[in-house]
């Protein structure tokens, strides 16, 4: 059963001066060591970066935190699996806001043109034991 869906869009140009003017700092404090190797292996990492961002704040939309639970940025983490689609990894707060909601498997989906990047996320309720 589907239980919550979010959805963003980024643009591409404003991530790619977060880039140019904040560099690495910009960079561990929004994604994962292993995002960061991805996207700075792409011929255009603005882009990557951009669809990463998005599905992490569509993932945001369906945790919901409330003001007292802070998720750091790379506790959302978007990974590829073998065949190269976005999957969805979630760690300390995250994670603890997702088992809470009853969240288990994620779906998402990014994309860009135009100079904008979206993605849709969609969480499904965990079997219960």
């Amino acid at each position: 059963m589907i239980i919550g869906i979010g959805a963003d869009l980024s643009d591409i140009r404003r991530i790619q001066k977060s880039l140019d003017r904040f560099g690495e700092r910009f960079k561990q404090r929004c994604f994962t060591e292993l995002e960061r190797t991805r996207s700075d292996r792409k011929p255009d990492p603005a882009w990557s970066y951009a669809k990463r961002f998005a599905a992490k704040e569509a993932v945001l939309k369906v945790l919901r935190p409330s003001a007292d639970d802070a998720v750091a940025w790379p506790q959302i983490m978007i990974r590829a699996d073998a065949h190269g689609a976005p999957r969805v990894e979630l760690r300390g707060t995250a994670a603890r806001l997702a088992r809470g909601a009853g969240l288990g498997a994620w779906s998402v989906s990014t994309s860009h043109d135009g100079g904008f990047a979206m993605a849709v996320a969609l969480a499904i309720r965990s079997p219960q034991p």
